[in-house]
C-alpha cells in the first residue's frame, strides 16, 4: 500500500485560496481594510506552513505483512503411552513499513501483533498482558551511496544460500553490499558486522560476528561462498550447557535456588568463602524451619493431636531434606564435576565456511549447500580445562524435475552430530546452526508443532530448541534421504507428498542405544483462494525406530515409550 502527497496539487490550492481571498479584498477594499490584512496573512501562512511542511509530505510509506490463523493437532508430544492428544488454534499480524525518505535513504521497522492462542489475552510476548500486544522486532536505516549500500539497525540475519542450515532472526548488525556487473549477471560483494550479546559495557564480554560473503547471480543460476569470525568472550559448551540445565532443574523446587546458582557460578574457586556463606546463609533458614517444625510436632504429640503432629512432622522432614539429600547427591553428579572441571562459560573462536549453489536447467532444478565450522574453544585458567576443538559440517543436495504438471523431488541431508559432551572435539553442527528454517519434515525438521524438544520423553527432534542448546537429537546430528512430489491440480490447488528414512549421527558409544530415527510421510493440500489469500494443510505421520525408545533412558529400551507419531497443521493466510 501507497501513501504519497502530490505537493504541486497541494500549492495548485493554496494559490487557488489565495486568489479567491484577493478578489474578495479587492471588491470590498473600502469597508474592509482592517480585515485585509488579517486575511492577507492567513493566506501567507498557509502558504508558508505548507511550504515548510513539503519534505515531510513527500515521504512515500509502504506497507506489507501477513495476517495467519493456524491450528495444529499433535497425537502425542512427549511419544508416551501416557500422553494426551492435544489441539490448539493461534494467530498473528505481522506488519512492516518502509519508509522512504528520498531514492537512496529507508527507513524499514516491522512488528508483531496478537501472536497468541485464541482466546487467550492478548498477548504471548510478557505475562500474557493485554497492553502488551505489539513487539517492535526490527528497525533499520538503507542508505544507497555512491560506493555501495548500507544497512545498520537491527535487521533480519542467520540467512545465506538456501534455507539450509538457515535459523532467520533478529539480529542487530551493519550489512555493506557492492553490486558489480560481470558478464551476464551480478557479483554481490557482502560484509556484516554482527552484534550477538551485549554482555557488559565496561568488559570485554561480548560475543559477536564478521561475515564476508560473494554471491553471483544470473537467469540461470545463483552461486556464493559466506565465511565468519565468531568472537565469543562468553559462551557455552554443550556440555556446559547441559550441567547448568540439569543442575538448575534440579533445584526446581528448593527455595533457596536463587543462592544456590551463586554458588555454582563461583565452582572451581574454593577460595570464594563469601559466595559459599550466601548459599550456607540460606539454607540455614531451612534448617531453622526444620528445627521449629520438629519441636512443634513433639509438642502436638504430647497434647494428643496426633493430626498436627504428623503435619508439622512431614514439614521439618521436607525442610531437611533440603539440605541433607539433595546438595549431597548432587555434589557427586557429573553435571557438577563439568562446572568444577571447566565452569560455566568459555572464550570461543570459530570460523565458518558455506558454499551453496542454485540453479535451473531447463526442467532440472539443483540446490546444494555445505556448512563447515572449526575453530577452538579457551576455558578460564583457573580451571586448568584442556582446549576443544570445534569441527562440524552439514550439508545437503536436491534434485527437482518438473514433468508439468508433476513436480518430483529427491536428496540427502546430513549433519554432524557428538554424542559425547566430554571428549575433546565438539563436531555436533546443530549446536552451532541448526538450520530451523528448512523445514523438510514436518516433525522431524520442524518447530511449528511445538514437539521439537519433547520427542522420545525429552529427547527433540533435529532441531531442539535452537542454537548453543542442550537438545539430545540437535546434538546427535542426522543423515537423512528423502523424496516426493507435488501434484498441480488446478492452478489454485496442488497436492504435494515427501517421505524420508533418517538416522541419527552419532549416538552414545555402548550397548542397547540404537540411531534408527525411522521414517517420515508428510502429505500437503495447498490451495490459492485469491491472489493474497492462501489455505494450506499437512497431515504429518513418523513411524519412529529405536532411536526414540532408548535415547534418554540410558541404552535400555523403554516401554512407555511409543515412537508412532502424528501431526495435522493447517493455516489460512493473508499477505498484504
Amino acid at each position: 500500500m501507497l501513501a504519497v502527497i502530490d505537493m504541486p496539487t497541494v500549492m495548485h490550492i493554496c494559490f487557488g485560496v489565495l486568489r479567491t481571498y484577493m478578489r474578495i479584498l479587492l471588491i470590498n477594499q473600502e469597508k474592509k481594510e482592517k480585515k485585509m490584512k488579517k486575511v492577507v496573512l492567513f493566506a501567507v501562512l498557509s502558504i508558508f506552513v505548507m511550504g515548510m511542511a513539503m519534505p515531510v509530505a513527500a515521504l512515500e510509506t509502504e506497507f506489507s505483512g501477513e495476517f495467519y490463523v493456524e491450528g495444529i493437532l499433535n497425537s502425542s508430544v512427549n511419544m508416551l503411552d501416557s500422553d494426551d492428544t492435544v489441539d490448539y488454534r493461534q494467530m498473528r499480524l505481522r506488519v512492516q513499513t518502509d519508509f522512504k525518505v528520498s531514492d537512496h535513504l529507508k527507513l524499514t521497522t516491522r512488528f508483531d501483533a496478537l501472536e497468541k492462542v485464541l482466546s487467550s489475552k492478548d498477548s504471548a510476548f510478557d505475562g500474557n498482558e493485554d497492553d502488551d500486544n505489539i513487539d517492535f522486532d526490527r528497525a533499520y536505516l538503507t542508505y544507497i551511496s555512491p560506493i555501495g549500500m548500507f544497512e545498520v539497525g537491527r535487521m533480519k540475519g542467520i540467512t545465506w544460500g538456501t534455507t539450509f542450515c538457515d535459523d532467520e532472526s533478529d539480529t542487530d548488525r551493519i550489512k555493506y553490499t557492492v553490486p558489480i556487473e560481470v558478464g551476464d549477471g551480478k557479483l554481490y560483494l557482502v560484509g556484516v558486522a554482527e552484534k550477538v550479546t551485549e554482555n557488559d559495557k565496561m568488559r570485554d564480554d561480548d560475543n559477536d560476528k564478521y561475515y564476508l560473503g560473494a554471491v553471483f547471480k544470473n537467469e540461470q543460476y545463483a552461486t556464493g561462498l559466506l565465511s565468519a569470525f565468531y568472537n565469543f568472550n562468553k559462551f557455552q559448551d554443550p556440555g556446559q550447557v547441559y550441567a547448568t540445565n540439569d543442575l538448575e532443574s534440579s533445584y526446581d523446587n528448593n527455595i533457596n535456588k536463587a543462592s544456590y546458582r551463586s554458588l555454582l557460578a563461583s565452582s572451581g574457586a574454593p577460595d570464594s568463602m563469601a559466595t559459599y556463606g550466601g548459599w550456607y546463609s540460606a539454607n540455614a533458614t531451612n534448617a531453622l524451619t526444620a528445627q521449629g517444625a520438629a519441636k512443634a510436632a513433639a509438642a502436638a504429640q504430647a497434647a494428643g493431636n496426633l493430626a498436627m503432629a504428623g503435619q508439622y512432622a512431614a514439614a521439618a522432614q521436607a525442610a531437611a531434606a533440603k539440605i541433607n539429600a539433595d546438595w549431597p547427591n548432587d555434589m557427586a553428579t557429573s553435571s557438577l564435576m563439568t562446572m568444577k572441571e571447566r565452569g560455566t562459560t568459555n572464550d570461543g573462536k570459530v570460523y565458518l565456511l558455506s558454499p551453496f549453489f542454485q540453479g535451473k536447467f531447463g526442467d532440472l532444478s539443483i540446490e546444494a549447500e555445505l556448512d563447515y565450522v572449526f575453530g577452538t574453544i579457551t576455558y578460564d585458567d583457573r580451571y586448568n580445562a584442556v582446549d576443544r576443538d570445534v569441527k562440524a559440517f552439514a550439508y545437503f543436495v536436491e534434485g527437482d524435475y518438473d514433468l508439468s504438471p508433476i513436480n518430483v523431488l529427491g536428496g540427502f541431508a546430513h549433519s554432524s552430530g557428538d554424542a559425547n559432551n566430554d571428549d575433546t572435539d565438539i563436531e555436533c553442527m546443530g549446536f552451532v546452526s541448526p538450520g530451523v528454517d528448512w523445514e523438510k519434515l514436518f516433525i522431524l525438521n520442524s518447530d511449528y508443532h511445538g514437539m521439537n524438544s519433547s520427542l522420545g520423553n525429552g529427547v527433540g527432534n533435529h532441531v531442539g530448541t535452537g542454537f548453543a542448546t542442550a537438545s539430545t537429537a540437535m546434538l546427535d546430528g542426522y543423515q537423512m534421504i528423502y523424496a516426493g512430489l507435488d501434484y498441480a491440480i488446478t492452478d489454485a490447488i496442488t497436492l504435494g507428498f515427501i517421505g524420508a528414512m533418517s538416522k541419527a549421527d552419532d549416538v552414545p558409544q555402548g550397548p542397547g542405544y540404537d540411531d534408527d530415527q525411522g521414517m517420515e510421510y508428510d502429505f500437503t493440500f495447498t490451495w490459492k483462494l485469491a491472489d493474497n489469500l492462501t489455505y494450506k494443510a499437512i497431515a504429518a505421520y513418523l513411524d519412529g525406530g529405536d532411536y526414540w525408545t532408548t535415547r534418554a533412558s540410558g541404552g535400555v529400551e523403554d516401554p512407555t515409550v511409543d515412537p508412532q507419531v502424528y501431526a495435522l497443521f493447517h493455516r489460512l493466510t493473508l499477505t498484504f
